[in-house]
């Protein structure tokens, strides 16, 4: 997972260079700002974008007071553009955040995106790749039966790097949530250990509204095994067996074991509830 980590910063800063629009005044950004996909994996369907602006050391700018569009076309279709506003969301609260859109993507291949933000020229078009079908998996999939370690059997310790854990995520594996016949709603999370920095707050997000759905199970999974030896991180099996390319990921799956909501990386408590209902 580090390694699939490394792998995708070196994508997203690489992506940044595609581009062909003419970029007028920065605006409410600085000279040389630019925008890249927060999104380790699209596929073709109905996706959620995920787009970081950053200055050219690498600081992120995006911020709730700077409104942007966000404008999609496959390559050499741009008369098919989608534009959509980019609704902002914290990854880190009150430190960094992202703009997220979602799209329909009907065709695999390179896609263009494009970022304009009020008052301001577009930045850099800059491209991603979107798969003919997705790694992990997807709306309408049956969610992967995995054995996932709980509480009555492994020290809170041994399962989780939650600084604050919420024992109510450890009682059940996923296995055993997703054949219960209630909805579930699986984590993919290390705080501790997180190459995004995002895990925390993502799973914290989650936390903040499980009470209010007393009928879901809520399952945290870490990405890792072994948690006590840092040197020596083993990926859990439930990542492979999910395709996770990032951490974090969040699942909805309904009652009989559907899945029926995908979140990589930032999520609101908004969008989880909306997906809970919807399930």
């Amino acid at each position: 997972m580090r390694r699939i980590i490394a792998l995708l910063v070196v994508a997203m800063a690489g992506s940044s260079c595609g581009g062909g629009a003419d970029t007028g005044s920065p605006g409410p950004f600085p000279e040389g700002a630019f925008a890249f996909t927060a999104s380790s994996t699209i596929a073709v369907g109905t996706e959620r974008l995920l787009v970081a602006v950053s200055n050219p050391d690498g600081s992120r700018l995006a911020a709730p007071t700077i409104p942007v569009t966000i404008q999609v076309w496959a390559e050499g279709a741009e008369d098919a553009a989608q534009i959509l506003p980019g609704e902002f969301v914290w990854a880190i609260p009150d430190v960094s955040g992202l703009y997220k859109a979602t799209f329909q993507f009907d065709r695999a291949g390179l896609w263009v995106v494009r970022v304009t933000p009020d008052g301001g020229g577009p930045l850099e078009d800059f491209v991603i790749q979107v798969s003919p079908e997705t790694s992990t998996p997807g709306v309408g999939d049956p969610a992967p039966l995995s054995e996932t370690p709980v509480v009555a059997d492994h020290p809170i310790a041994e399962i989780s790097t939650d600084p604050d854990p919420d024992l109510a995520f450890y009682q059940l594996s996923i296995r055993d949530a997703v054949t219960s016949g209630r909805p579930t709603v699986v984590v993919f999370a290390t705080p501790k250990f997180c190459q995004t920095a995002i895990c925390g707050p993502t799973l914290d997000r989650v936390k903040e509204i499980a009470g209010q759905y007393p009928e879901v199970n809520f399952v945290h999974v870490e990405v890792y095994t072994n948690l006590d030896d840092p040197a020596n991180l083993v990926v859990a099996p439930a990542v492979t067996e999910w395709g996770l390319p990032s951490e974090p990921w969040v699942f909805v799956i309904d009652a009989a074991g559907v899945v029926t909501a995908r979140f990589e990386g930032v999520v609101t408590p908004g969008e989880i509830s909306a997906a809970i209902v919807g399930s």
